[in-house]
């Protein structure tokens, strides 16, 4: 950590202002963690699995869960927060981007509630502001080398879901209804299946829908929800053309069967 933090200076020193990240090691010192943080522009430790069983299978070398990482993500958050206090317009550096970690995935007996659970954690208690999922690989001549590789539509599937619980307002108990009996994802797109758990929630009528309500329909996230609010103060939406004017016609196509126009629920339309 002292050579990465020597470089980083280095480059700070000669006037570099571009995107640092810095990874911290597991028990690393606070006083270490003060000067990344203002260093660099992202910092995180490692958290590889998303509970201290796991853990202690998965990483037997890198010392106790609590201490060695989630105290350290701790501190990092609290060092982020004194930085931005201190100076609050930094244009580089000071952490601007935030505190993030990594979990290994499907390198042990795990399920995806498991990781669920620990990224809404992570998110809503802890403060960080990424989560990242790194399928596992097998390696040769290593302890794991015939445990089986992780299939990659589920790490795409924890990253959709993480962001439904960082961004779309989501809880793990509205995502535990789409697993299966064994607690994983299926390979569908997880705000579709949500949708089609919840019949009573859908169709979302678009003239008084809240925000959080819009942006759970299929197809339409932050931005496009937006798009929709601020359209609803000029016009109000009752026939389909309404809606392609804001959205466009395919898009409109796709959120057609989850929306309430003129009262009546669109499941088909021609253009």
């Amino acid at each position: 950590i002292e050579r990465e933090l020597s470089v980083v200076r280095t480059l700070r020193g000669f006037g570099y202002t571009g995107y640092v990240h810095l990874r911290m090691m597991p028990g690393v010192s606070r006083h270490y963690i003060r000067e990344a943080v203002e260093l660099a522009d992202r910092v995180g430790v490692n958290l590889e699995a998303p509970n201290p069983y796991l853990f202690s299978e998965l990483c037997p070398d890198k010392g106790g869960f609590e201490e060695a990482i989630i105290k350290r993500l701790e501190w990092i958050v609290e060092e982020v927060e004194k930085a931005r206090t201190r100076n609050p317009n930094a244009k580089f550096g000071f952490s601007r981007a935030g505190v993030d970690t990594q979990m290994i995935v499907g390198a042990v007996e795990d399920n995806d509630l498991l990781y669920l659970k620990a990224s809404e954690w992570l998110y809503k208690d802890l403060g960080l502001r990424r989560v990242y999922y790194s399928g596992f690989e097998p390696v040769e001549q290593t302890p794991l080398e015939a445990k089986h590789p992780c299939p990659p539509y589920r790490e795409y599937r924890l990253y959709q879901c993480s962001f439904l619980l960082r961004d779309y307002g989501f809880e793990v108990e509205d995502l535990a209804q789409i697993l299966d009996e064994d607690d994983f994802l299926l390979n569908i797109d997880p705000k579709l299946a949500f949708a089609r758990k919840n019949p009573d929630i859908f169709p979302i009528d678009l003239n008084t829908a809240g925000y959080y309500e819009i942006i759970k329909i299929p197809g339409i996230g932050p931005e496009r929800a937006r798009r929709i609010i601020k359209a609803r103060n000029e016009i109000r939406f009752r026939y389909i053309s309404d809606l392609e004017g804001v959205l466009g016609p395919d898009q409109a196509r796709t959120v057609a069967p989850y929306i309430i126009l003129k009262n009546k629920r669109l499941t088909y339309f021609t253009k």
